[in-house]
């Protein structure tokens, strides 16, 4: 049995391990429109235009994503220890990285994206569910946060390093890129070989080392909903708003007259920002009321995304960028959060993955409805759908929360009020038994 450790320690592996994936995810990103050019198109993509295919990378890759989230998310309920997964994902997605360099075609490379999306969904779920076994409910905000710092500087990096090395190799030779990205997504698997198993919990009429799950199939053990709607579809709106830029990257480019640095500090921007804020906002949520920070990320990410549609000058997009990172950094942590909690829980991952699946859908889809729109009715129209979008799902999850609060008042026995934890199971218990 592994000694146990500092559960600082485990944080600090975990989120070493994201960021040196993010590293290697940020530059593998950079590196694929120059794939595109100049790989042949292939007799089912002949017609269609470098853009679109670009785009259909990036949603195949999102979508990959968000159904292999839901599989690891059901995966964690039957395998111990959970991070067999993630070095399962890591590995698997370093060897399909090494095969780009092979990659005669662009089918080929949607072949390989979507194996690489496949197994980056094995990681993501579990990679959240184990922070949350090695943090306190007290603390619980403050690892998700560091975390996601973490991730977010690598993934910020990653295209900084990605365009060092485009300049120095050449874009006629980016096997180079990606055999340097598949090596270092294999390191990332080091980390995980240092962490010790979550320790087990005796549950009450349970016998040790063996989890008691009482919940309702479509609930977890606190009476909460397995699957939560509202912050499902702030998800995907958050991860639709963030890939506007990617979408217009070249209009962009035009219209404000920058090179690929420019472009390159514009979608850093966002993530750099995000690494910054991540933390506070983790901390933050362990004392407030998680969704005071989702509404005003949402907030965030509607005003942020509509002034990138009418941005004239650099520093302008770059306020846009910054807002949008904070945004992002208010709703993801806090969301997490909420769905993160009773980590001995049987369904505990699987309730995870639908919240990062959702976000995994929006850039796959997103994109998609976002070129959509503009072919159909204009450059600035998807900008302005996506921010009176994330206004529209603020309302809904508090609209949703003002519901799931009411019965919980008018059904206390007696008028009198109850303790904060007792109205979940009794009610929990009243369906069960009806």
């Amino acid at each position: 049995m592994p000694p146990k450790r500092d559960p600082r320690f485990n944080l600090g592996l975990i989120s070493f391990s994201g960021l040196i994936e993010g590293v290697a995810a940020g530059t593998i990103f950079i590196s694929l429109p120059y794939s595109v050019s100049s790989l042949p198109e292939g007799e089912l993509f002949s017609d269609w235009a470098e853009p679109s295919r670009i785009g259909f990378l990036i949603s195949s890759f999102g979508l990959a994503m968000f159904f292999g989230q839901l599989l690891a998310g059901r995966m964690a309920r039957n395998i111990a220890p959970r991070r067999s997964i993630a070095i399962t994902g890591l590995a698997a997605c370093g060897g399909s990285t090494a095969l780009l360099v092979l990659a005669e075609s662009f089918p080929q490379l949607v072949l390989l994206r979507i194996i690489q999306g496949l197994s980056l969904a094995l990681v993501i779920p579990t990679t959240a569910s184990l922070l949350t076994a090695y943090s306190g409910p007290s603390s619980r905000g403050s690892a998700l946060g560091f975390f996601s710092s973490a991730k977010t500087l690598g993934l910020a990096l990653g295209p900084l390093a990605g365009g060092i090395l485009i300049g120095y190799f050449g874009t006629e030779n980016l096997g180079a890129v990606y055999g340097l990205g598949a090596g270092v997504i294999l390191l990332a698997c080091v980390p995980f070989f240092f962490l010790p198993s979550p320790g087990l919990t005796v549950n009450p009429g349970g016998s040790p080392g063996k989890q008691t799950d009482t919940s309702r199939p479509n609930q977890s053990s606190r009476g909460s909903p397995l699957f939560n709607p509202g912050l499902a579809l702030g998800a995907f709106v958050a991860a639709s708003c963030a890939t506007t830029l990617p979408v217009f990257q070249n209009e962009f480019a035009n219209r404000l007259e920058l090179d690929s640095f420019g472009i390159a500090v514009a979608l850093s921007s966002m993530l750099l920002t995000r690494f910054l804020v991540s933390w506070p906002v983790g901390r933050a949520a362990d004392r407030i009321d998680e969704h005071r920070l989702i509404y005003a990320g949402l907030l965030c990410l509607a005003g942020s995304t509509f002034l990138l549609g009418l941005v004239v000058s650099f520093p302008v997009l770059l306020l846009a960028r910054i807002i949008m990172g904070i945004g992002m950094a208010l709703f993801s942590v806090p969301a997490l959060r909420i769905v993160s909690g009773d980590p001995e829980s049987r369904n505990h991952t699987f309730r995870i993955s639908l919240l990062t699946a959702a976000f995994s859908c929006g850039v796959g889809i997103g994109p998609l409805l976002t070129g959509l729109c503009a072919d159909r009715l204009g450059f600035i129209t998807p900008f302005i759908f996506w921010s009176l979008f994330a206004l529209a799902t603020a309302a809904f999850i508090s609209s949703r929360r003002g519901k799931m609060a009411e019965p919980t008042d008018d059904n206390t026995p007696g008028g009198k009020p109850a303790e904060p934890e007792t109205p979940k199971p009794a009610t929990a218990g009243q369906e069960i038994t009806g």
